[in-house]
């Protein structure tokens, strides 16, 4: 069933990204970057004290059901944690806004933008006490009860903003239409997890907890510094139409960070369990059909993004937001580094290299806020938005060389970078695509034949020289096999724990 688990976890992220795309370009063209912005900014300010709310119980959680571990007693212990550092997570959230806004007489730009980092603060309570049910599925590979859930809210949820941005409501009114689709979603999520036995608390197991989780909550607070604070870093050195700019980028972009973080959710445990078994040809095979089926069918699409982004950017949230166009380039290609470091990172943390994982991200977020501050800074490159890409770009690249390198150093039997040879032809690939369409001027129909042109040239020479082979169609095939789809996704909802 892996590959039904695989196909489901790509196939509901691509349909939902495609969704949120599409809703995306209806709002941002209605109400414009300066909203847009306020969203983005309302987001990132929670966001950044989100470590809190988990401080790596989740994933110490995931890998110790993963393990196989007295299931009830997990749950048990680890809902009560949970509770404890939401809470934690709200009180210093609501705290920092205070002082900042009654101690230290911030001003923020608009009331709108209060309003914004309030509701955005609920919906972030609500959804991490869903993670007590979710991130049990994922330590069971359970992936169908983790991405239905998440595909109705997400779905209900575009469709109440598109609504409200048509009414003519802005900011408020649209996050409050995510705060909705997140509470009418709970009573979906009880009757998935109604089955679960939720024991007491165990002592013993708590150490077990938070002698997993003590090292992650560096590396949570290094995710939340690069993916999070770093809009926060933009907007203080720029103004909110710029993070407006920047984030409609992230927003065509994010297909990929989603399709990441699904998979990991997926691989985490699974590789976690391998190594466990020391079973490194299981782990082999599996990391194989990830990074063949990565790079033969979701590298062209993330390269396509990059090249032609002078066509997506205007045709997807108009003239208005022109600016993008060269962050949306930067930042697709950085999305896709990201991914092909997913199962390296995977691998070093199931081993139990909980502190020299944290030592990794402290580096990386180093060279982040180095580069974020040296390019986006006025006083220094000044490139604004770009910049802040580019930043975020070169920490994924940091990340790849550290992932790969202690991955094979720590497993010596780990066969690394099993797609290799298509990536190289992919990087050539787009680099002489990328002259060939940006040396010429092409108006609309140019650049759909370019377009035309781009897959055919990507798709026909990896057919015509071996490198996608038979096994990598079935995989595609696969996505259109519904019987075993409907077969895995009934058995998995439906059966009693």
């Amino acid at each position: 069933m892996l590959t039904q688990k695989l196909v489901l976890s790509y196939f509901t992220k691509i349909a939902l990204q495609v969704i949120q795309m599409v809703t995306s370009f209806v709002v941002a063209r209605l109400v414009g970057p300066g909203v847009t912005g306020t969203i983005a900014y309302g987001l990132a300010y929670v966001s950044m004290f989100l470590f809190l709310s988990d401080l790596g119980l989740g994933s110490a959680h995931i890998k110790l059901v993963s393990e196989g571990q007295d299931e009830a007693k997990c749950i048990g212990t680890f809902a009560r944690l949970k509770l404890i550092t939401t809470s934690l997570f709200a009180l210093v959230v609501l705290s920092f806004y205070l002082f900042q806004k009654f101690i230290f007489h911030y001003h923020f730009e608009s009331t709108s933008q209060e309003i914004v980092i309030l509701i955005y603060l609920v919906i972030t309570i609500v959804g991490q006490l869903t993670t007590i049910a979710t991130t049990t599925w994922a330590g069971k590979t359970e992936q169908a009860k983790q991405d239905i859930p998440n595909f109705l809210q997400t779905l209900l949820y575009q469709i109440l903003r598109v609504i409200v941005a048509v009414l003519g409501f802005k900011a408020v009114e649209i996050v409050s239409s995510n705060l909705v689709a997140v509470i009418v979603s709970i009573p979906l999520y009880i009757y998935l997890f109604k089955g679960y036995k939720i024991g007491g608390y165990d002592k013993e197991l708590a150490k077990k907890y938070f002698s997993i989780s003590f090292p992650i909550i560096i590396l949570l607070l290094a995710q939340t510094v690069i993916y999070s604070t770093d809009k926060v870093i933009l907007q203080s050195m720029t103004n909110t139409t710029e993070l407006g700019y920047y984030s409609a980028s992230f927003t065509l972009a994010s297909f990929i960070k989603t399709i990441e973080t699904s998979v990991g959710l997926l691989f985490f445990p699974l590789f976690s369990s391998y190594l466990a078994q020391n079973n490194v040809e299981k782990m082999n095979a599996t990391l194989k059909k990830f990074e063949r089926f990565t790079m033969s069918f979701v590298l062209p699409f993330g390269l396509y993004l990059s090249v032609f982004s002078n066509l997506i950017i205007p045709v997807s949230y108009g003239s208005k937001f022109s600016n993008s166009i060269p962050i949306f380039s930067v930042v697709t290609i950085a999305m896709i580094i990201s991914l092909l470091n997913l199962p390296y990172g995977n691998i070093i943390f199931g081993k139990g290299l909980f502190k020299l994982t944290a030592i990794i991200w402290l580096i990386t977020v180093s060279i982040f806020l180095i580069s974020a501050y040296v390019l986006v800074s006025p006083s220094l490159m000044n490139l604004r938005g770009v910049g802040m890409a580019y930043a975020i770009l070169i920490s994924n690249v940091s990340l790849s060389f550290f992932y790969l390198y202690f991955a094979k150093k720590h497993e010596k039997k780990l066969i690394i970078l099993q797609g290799k040879q298509m990536m190289i032809f992919g990087m050539v690939f787009f680099i002489l695509f990328s002259f060939l369409y940006s040396g010429f001027q092409y108006n609309l129909l140019g650049k759909i034949l370019m377009s035309v042109l781009f897959f055919t040239g990507f798709w026909g020479i990896s057919l015509l020289t071996g490198m996608i082979k038979k096994e990598d169609w079935m995989m595609i095939l696969e996505l259109i096999n519904v019987r075993k789809m409907k077969e895995y996704i009934r058995k998995e909802l439906f059966r009693k724990n």
